[in-house]
C-alpha cells in the first residue's frame, strides 16, 4: 500500500494531467468555478450577509471546488459524495430563505437530541424538493435527475457504487475494488455529473438572489455554462474517448505522475471475493 504522502502526490500529479485534457468538460467546470467566484463579492455591502443564507453559496462552491479535483484526480467515488453536498447545500440556502421561521430550529440542532429530530423532520429532501418544483418546475425537477443519479453512482452506499468500481485481478476469479479510476468513459461521467450539479447548484442560486445574478457577470457566466455543456461529447463517443485521450505537452512530469497513479489503482485496491 502506498503511504499516505504518496497518495496524495499521486493523485495531485493525476489532477492537474487530467484539467489539460478532457477539454470540453473542463471548460464547463473552469465557467462554473468563475460564475460563482462572481457571485460572492455581489453580497457585499447588500446586507444579504447578515441575513445568513449567503453562507449556503459559500459551502455549495467550496463543495463544486473538492469534488471537482477528487474527479480530476481519479477519486471517481468520493466525487459523487462531495458533488452531492454542493446540491444540498444550495437546497438547504433556497428552502431556509423561503422558510426563515426555520431558522431558529436549524441554528439549535446541536442543543439536544429533541433539537436534532425538530431538524430531522423540518429539512427533508423531499419537502426541500418539492418547494424547488413549486417555484421552478424546471429546476426541481434538473434537481431530481442529477440528485438521483449522484446516489446511483456513488454519492450513497449502493450495488452499482460498489460493483462499477471492481475490476478483475489477473490469472484469478476475484477482483479488486480500485481507489482511483482513470478509464475515460468513467472519468468523463464524473465530470459531466459534475457540471450538471455545477449548473443545478448555480440555478437554485438564482432563484435566491436574481438581483445579484443580474448585477454581477454570474448570470452571463451561468448562461454561458448551460451554452458550453451543449456542447459536451455524448456518453461513449468518439469525441470523448479522444478527448480523454489528450495529454498535457506542459509537463511531462505529469505523465510520470498519473503513471504512479495507475500503479497505486493496483497495488492499493482491496482485494475482495466477489463471484
Amino acid at each position: 500500500m502506498p503511504t499516505l504522502e504518496e497518495y496524495v502526490d499521486g493523485t495531485h500529479g493525476n489532477a492537474r494531467d487530467s484539467l489539460a485534457r478532457f477539454a470540453p468538460f473542463v471548460s464547463v467546470l473552469r465557467t462554473l468555478n468563475s460564475a460563482y467566484e462572481a457571485l460572492l463579492p455581489s453580497f457585499v455591502s447588500t446586507g444579504l450577509i447578515g441575513e445568513g443564507t449567503v453562507a449556503f453559496a459559500a459551502m455549495s462552491h467550496a463543495a463544486f471546488l473538492a469534488a471537482v479535483k477528487l474527479a480530476a484526480s481519479g477519486e471517481l467515488l468520493p466525487s459523487y459524495f462531495v458533488f452531492r453536498g454542493c446540491l444540498e447545500d444550495a437546497l438547504y440556502g433556497f428552502y431556509l430563505l423561503n422558510h426563515p421561521e426555520l431558522k431558529p430550529i436549524w441554528t439549535a440542532r446541536q442543543d439536544s437530541d429533541d433539537a436534532k429530530k425538530q431538524v430531522r423532520t423540518a429539512f427533508t429532501i423531499g419537502g426541500m424538493r418539492k418547494l424547488l418544483e413549486e417555484k421552478s418546475l424546471s429546476i426541481g425537477k434538473q434537481f431530481g435527475i442529477v440528485y438521483e443519479t449522484l446516489i446511483d453512482f456513488g454519492a450513497h452506499p449502493n450495488t452499482l457504487a460498489f460493483t462499477s468500481h471492481l475490476a478483475p485481478i489477473p490469472g484469478s476469479t476475484d477482483q479488486m475494488w480500485q481507489y482511483i479510476n482513470l478509464e475515460t468513459l468513467d472519468q468523463a461521467m464524473a465530470f459531466r455529473l459534475g457540471a450538471m450539479t455545477g449548473l443545478n447548484a448555480l440555478n437554485i442560486l438564482s432563484l435566491m438572489f436574481p438581483d445579484q445574478f443580474a448585477r454581477s457577470a454570474a448570470g452571463a457566466l451561468l448562461a454561458r455554462a448551460h451554452h458550453q455543456f451543449d456542447s459536451v461529447p455524448a456518453p461513449g463517443s468518439k469525441e470523448e474517448e479522444e478527448s480523454g485521450r489528450r495529454r498535457a505537452v506542459k509537463n511531462s512530469g505529469n505523465i510520470g505522475t498519473v503513471v504512479t497513479v495507475i500503479t497505486l489503482a493496483l497495488v492499493g485496491a482491496l482485494a475482495l471475493k466477489y463471484r
